[in-house]
């Protein structure tokens, strides 16, 4: 099959630089030819509409290590590269976007904020990641973006948009068809779907529903959200699909009891270089595997995950993006948008370099 004009999305967590040892990721370890948009996660949005950014040490060159610079000469070594500006994020408050959005002027200041931000820093446009907007936010959140879209458009600049994927978060969050006319792209964040607030095992990113899976659980997948996405009015060709560098892990409640849905009562052991209980890097999850644990896989929603006495964890490999990439294939999707590359495998220690991310390159023909 033809998958020509497919994109490639990758975020890019900066405050991985932080990290020691393996998980250390500095803007020199980005590969730039694996991606046509490029985002630099994130800056913030103060309540008066003013750009803020958040680690001037590392962001700025005044005494720091002008990360921002770096980051956007990467557009000289692949031309054709864009990228952007990400503002929000799960850490950020929601109640600034929510102040910004209601009103008309502070909205108009943020937008040309934006603008001059991204002029001044050669950014090509910016990403909006409200996590997430409130039912009172949700007719607020469209004239956001389309005060937004005419002021970057008019310059040339790009407006994209990161959103939650599930049926019941989007109808509470979202004017889908409102969102649409205004952004260039929307990446669907179709991950942690399942995670260690629940008492029960789960995959951060199934593709479909499982055999196990009860009531609400059987929304909680890739391909319920999309379909729900595209008939809520949300063009194919805008929509990227979010797969994850990461994964989630849980301690169970018995070492005997081990697959999806089983009960679990704690996250998983944090990971050595990312020390955030509940979650892994890709790194970290070969790390395990090479330790040990016991892998699985669930052929219905095509993912694997993997245990070890009471630890257990979920995580997307080469195989379980190949199968997500190519749905975004068969459904027309504009692409991929991966979150994060500093969590992928990207100086190789298991393998050859970027491994989920070279896999999604493939898969899309490029």
């Amino acid at each position: 099959m033809y998958r020509g004009g497919k994109k490639v999305f990758a975020y890019v967590g900066t405050w991985a630089a932080y990290r020691q040892g393996r998980g250390e990721f500095n803007t020199s370890h980005i590969d730039p030819t694996l991606c046509d948009y490029l985002l630099y996660a994130f800056f913030g949005v103060t309540v008066s509409g003013e750009v803020e950014i958040k680690d001037p040490w590392l962001d700025l060159e005044d005494s720091g290590r002008g990360n921002i610079r770096r980051f956007n000469e990467l557009k000289r070594v692949n031309r054709s590269l864009k990228t952007l500006a990400s503002f929000g994020g799960a850490t950020f408050p929601a109640y600034k976007f929510s102040q910004v959005a209601a009103s008309s002027n502070l909205r108009s200041r943020f937008a040309s904020n934006a603008r001059r931000f991204c002029q001044e820093h050669d950014f090509d446009g910016i990403d909006i990641d409200w996590e997430f907007p409130t039912s009172g936010d949700r007719s607020n959140f469209v004239q956001l973006l389309a005060a937004l879209s005419s002021e970057l458009h008019s310059a040339g600049l790009i407006l994209t948009v990161a959103v939650g994927p599930t049926e019941s978060r989007a109808s509470e969050s979202y004017d889908i068809g409102g969102i649409a006319r205004h952004v260039d792209f929307i990446n669907l964040m179709a991950y942690d779907y399942n995670g260690s607030w629940d008492s029960y095992t789960g995959h951060n990113a199934p593709l479909y529903a499982g055999p196990s899976d009860q009531g609400f659980q059987k929304q909680l997948n890739i391909d319920h959200s999309v379909q729900h996405w595209l008939r809520q009015g949300a063009p194919a060709g805008k929509l990227m699909l979010g797969v994850p560098a990461c994964g989630r892990t849980f301690k169970l409640a018995n070492a005997y009891n081990h697959d999806l849905r089983d009960t679990a009562e704690a996250p998983g052991n944090p990971g050595s270089y990312t020390n955030n209980a509940g979650t892994l890097a890709y790194y970290e999850v070969l790390e395990n595997l090479q330790n040990g644990f016991t892998r699985a896989r669930d052929h219905t929603q095509k993912v694997p995950y993997a245990y070890s006495g009471r630890q257990w964890m979920s995580y997307d490999d080469p195989e379980s993006i190949a199968d997500k990439c190519n749905y975004a294939v068969n459904r027309n999707l504009g692409g991929v948008m991966m979150w994060s590359i500093d969590m992928d495998d990207f100086r190789g220690n298991y393998g050859r370099s970027y491994p989920l991310l070279k896999k999604v390159n493939e898969c899309l023909g490029r």
